[in-house]
């Protein structure tokens, strides 16, 4: 794969995306592969389409040998960056998830960060004049009842014009397996249901443009509340099981999907995924 050449990336098929995924393996290669340029490739048409660019940090080793490139290639090239807590710890410098996805909210625009039996935490932004407030209880932390707007939806802080920092935290679903299986692919399972949703987001705009659901150029469909029970309930499914592979949808009934947020079908969380 380091061997891909730059005049082998479609455009046509990054106009058409929901998001361009990417993973940091693909940008620190051995000099004279060809990866690193067909990723900017990549992310060239992505900015060029005005479709998101999402980073996966892949392991704290990779971040930790030069964080100021990782934090100015976060900056210049994306949307959404999904980490654990090492690897935003290698990232940030703060131990805390919450500081560092806030810390990471000065280069991003949306951030999915688990955070093993703590659960996990998202961060993002939305517009002041449309924040919604939570009916969950409001959450001690270091940032005091950071939650307190987590029924809000996402949006890119550069279609803004007042720019809100929200967040939201959900503890493990069920308080987490009994015994976990294998935790590979449980951070890809999280990111898996928030691509899902912000896919939803597109179909659902293209299909009736005129919803007022996109009277504002939202980033996902669901609020940031919802969409942690989404990346929750995936991720405590991966864990569950010896295989990072999900070869079956979840239940399309279960309490745990129900929305506050008065959510439609489109974007229930009905993941047959191959991770």
């Amino acid at each position: 794969m380091n061997q891909l050449h730059a005049d082998n990336i479609p455009e046509a098929v990054i106009a058409g995306a929901s998001a361009l995924v990417l993973t940091s393996y693909l940008v620190r290669c051995q000099p004279g592969e060809p990866m690193p340029d067909a990723t900017l490739r990549a992310i060239n048409y992505a900015k060029k389409h005005n479709v998101p660019v999402v980073l996966t940090l892949g392991t704290k080793y990779v971040i930790q040998d030069n964080p100021q490139f990782w934090r100015d290639f976060l900056r210049d090239h994306v949307s959404i960056v999904a980490m654990n807590e090492e690897e935003a710890f290698a990232l940030t410098g703060e131990p805390d998830p919450l500081l560092a996805s806030n810390m990471a909210l000065d280069w991003v625009d949306l951030v999915l960060c688990t955070a093993g039996p703590t659960g996990l935490y998202m961060a993002g932004f939305t517009e002041d004049e449309n924040k919604r407030k939570t009916n969950h209880p409001l959450l001690p932390g270091a940032i005091a009842e950071f939650n307190q707007y987590e029924f809000s939806r996402a949006m890119r802080h550069q279609d803004c014009q007042q720019p809100l920092r929200i967040f939201s935290h959900i503890a493990p679903y069920m308080g987490g397996p009994e015994k976990i299986m294998n935790t590979n692919g449980a951070g890809d399972g999280a990111l898996a249901a928030l691509l899902h949703d912000i896919t939803a987001n597109n179909f659902h705009r293209q299909k009736v443009p005129n919803s007022s659901k996109h009277a504002r150029e939202y980033l996902t469909y669901s609020s940031l509340a919802q969409v942690c029970k989404y990346a929750n309930r995936v991720s405590y499914q991966v864990l569950n099981q010896h295989s990072p592979r999900l070869t079956r949808g979840l239940p399309e009934r279960e309490d745990s999907w129900k929305s506050r947020t008065g959510i439609g079908n489109v974007a229930r969380c009905r993941l047959t995924c191959t991770l």
